[in-house]
C-alpha cells in the first residue's frame, strides 16, 4: 500500500518535473530567438545582409515562435 502511494507520488513528481522543464526549455529557445531577432537586425543595419535575406529569416523565426508560443 505505502509503495503503491509512494509511486503514484513520485509519478506525479516526474509529471510536474517534466512539464516545468519543458516549460524552461520554451522559456530558454524563445529568449534565444529573441535574441537571434536582434542580431539578424543589427547584420541588416551594417548593411551585412540584404532587406530580402532579412525578411526570409525574420519569417523563419516567426514560425518558430509561433510553434513555441502554441504549446503554451
Amino acid at each position: 500500500m505505502i509503495g503503491n502511494l509512494r509511486r503514484r507520488a513520485d509519478g506525479r513528481n516526474d509529471v510536474e518535473t517534466s512539464m516545468l522543464e519543458e516549460s524552461l526549455e520554451r522559456r530558454f529557445r524563445l529568449a534565444a530567438l529573441r535574441s537571434e531577432r536582434g542580431e539578424l537586425y543589427h547584420l541588416r543595419a551594417t548593411r551585412q545582409i540584404s532587406n530580402e535575406t532579412l525578411q526570409k529569416l525574420l519569417h523563419d523565426l516567426d514560425l518558430l515562435e509561433a510553434l513555441l508560443i502554441e504549446d503554451q
